[in-house]
C-alpha cells in the first residue's frame, strides 16, 4: 500500500473521530439543533472567508494564476457533470416524488464535500500546493453551487435572488478579494508571518489584522467536521437505509467518481495532462460524500430535507471505505 494512500486513510479517519465528536456533544445535548445551524453559519460566512482570504494571500501569485487558471473550469466542469448523472439516475431511483423533491436527489448526487474534508487531506499530502489547488478547485465549485445547484433543489426555477446569493457569497467574496490583493500588492504575502517589531505603525497593523484571521480561519476544518457530526446526529440513523438512500450514496460515492476517473482517463489518452498531485486532488474531490450545506440549503429552499440528511449521513460513514479505495485503485492501475 503506497504512502499516499495511507495518508488518505489516516486523514479520513481523523476527520472521522473529530466529527464522532460532533455526534456525541450532540448525543449529550451540548449542542441541539439551532445552535448548530448557528455554528455551521459561522464557518461559512466567518470562519471560512478568512482562511480563503489569507490562503489566498499566502499561496496566489501572477505565475500560480497562470499556471492554474484551468483548476476553477475543472471544478465547474465536475460539478455540472456530478449533476448530470444525478439527472441521468433520477429515473431509476424513484418516479413519484414532487419536482422539489427531485431535484434534491440531484443536487445530493452532484454535489461533494469538495472542501472541508479534501482540504486537510490536500494539505496532509501536498503542503501549500494541495491547499492552494483546493481553495482555487472551490472558486467555480461555489459558481455552481449557488447558481445551478440552487435552481435545482428550487425546481428548476431561476431567479434574481439566486443570482444575488452567488455574488454576495463570502467565501466566493473572499476568494476574488484575495487573489486581487495578493495580485496588487505581492508584498501582502509576507503579512502573515511579519516580524512587527521591526515594522511601521501601518505594517505592523496589518500584519496582525491578516495573522487574526489566519488564526480564525485555522478552526475551519474542526469545527465544520464538529457541526458535521452534529447534524449527521440530528439527521438520526432510523430509516438511513432504505433502498433510495443507499443508491443515492452509492451513486455519489462511487458512480460520479468512475465516470471522472474515466474522463481523465480519456483526457490523459489525448494528451491532455495535469500535474499528478491535482490529478490526485480532483479524483479525492469527485470521490468524496455529499456536502453537509447541502442539508441547509435544502432546508432553505424547500428541498427534502430528510432525505438529503440520510444520504449525508450515510454517504460521510460510507466514504472511510471508499475514498481511500478509490486512490488505491487508481494508483494501483497507474492512472
Amino acid at each position: 500500500m503506497s504512502d499516499e494512500v495511507i495518508r488518505v486513510i489516516e486523514t479520513i479517519v481523523m476527520l472521522a473521530l473529530v466529527i464522532l465528536s460532533g455526534m456525541v456533544v450532540r448525543k449529550i445535548r451540548l449542542l441541539d439543533q439551532r445552535t448548530t445551524e448557528k455554528l455551521s453559519n459561522f464557518v461559512v460566512d466567518v470562519a471560512f472567508p478568512a482562511l480563503v482570504f489569507t490562503s489566498m494571500l499566502r499561496t496566489v501569485d501572477a505565475q500560480i494564476l497562470a499556471d492554474h487558471w484551468h483548476l476553477p473550469v475543472i471544478s465547474v466542469v465536475i460539478m455540472l457533470l456530478g449533476l448530470s448523472i444525478g439527472y441521468f439516475a433520477l429515473p431509476f431511483l424513484t418516479r413519484h416524488r414532487k419536482r422539489v423533491h427531485r431535484g434534491s436527489i440531484v443536487f445530493s448526487i452532484g454535489t461533494p464535500n469538495w472542501l472541508f474534508i479534501p482540504l486537510p487531506i490536500a494539505i496532509a499530502l501536498y503542503g501549500d500546493d494541495g491547499e492552494m489547488a483546493v481553495l482555487l478547485f472551490n472558486v467555480g465549485a461555489l459558481l455552481v453551487f449557488w447558481s445551478v445547484g440552487i435552481w435545482i433543489v428550487k425546481g428548476g426555477r431561476p431567479d434574481l435572488s439566486t443570482l444575488r446569493n452567488l455574488a454576495m457569497n463570502p467565501g466566493l467574496l473572499a476568494t476574488v478579494i484575495g487573489i486581487f490583493i495578493a495580485l496588487l500588492f505581492p508584498w501582502t504575502r509576507t503579512l502573515e508571518y511579519l516580524d512587527v517589531t521591526d515594522a511601521g505603525p501601518g505594517l505592523a497593523a496589518s500584519s496582525i489584522l491578516v495573522q487574526a484571521m489566519a488564526y480564525l480561519g485555522d478552526i475551519t476544518v474542526p469545527l465544520s467536521m464538529v457541526v458535521t457530526g452534529s447534524q449527521l446526529a440530528g439527521a438520526g440513523i432510523r430509516n438511513a437505509l432504505n433502498r433510495h438512500v443507499i443508491a443515492i450514496a452509492a451513486i455519489r460515492l462511487a458512480a460520479v467518481p468512475a465516470f471522472i476517473i474515466m474522463i481523465l482517463w480519456l483526457a490523459g489518452m489525448a494528451g491532455i495532462r495535469m500535474a499528478s498531485y491535482i490529478h490526485t486532488i480532483v479524483i479525492i474531490i469527485a470521490s468524496m460524500p455529499v456536502a453537509v450545506t447541502c442539508s441547509i440549503v435544502a432546508e432553505k429552499y424547500g428541498g427534502d430535507v430528510k432525505l438529503v440528511s440520510r444520504v449525508i449521513f450515510l454517504s460521510t460513514i460510507a466514504s472511510i471505505v471508499t475514498v481511500p479505495l478509490i486512490v488505491w485503485i487508481v494508483r494501483t492501475i497507474g492512472l
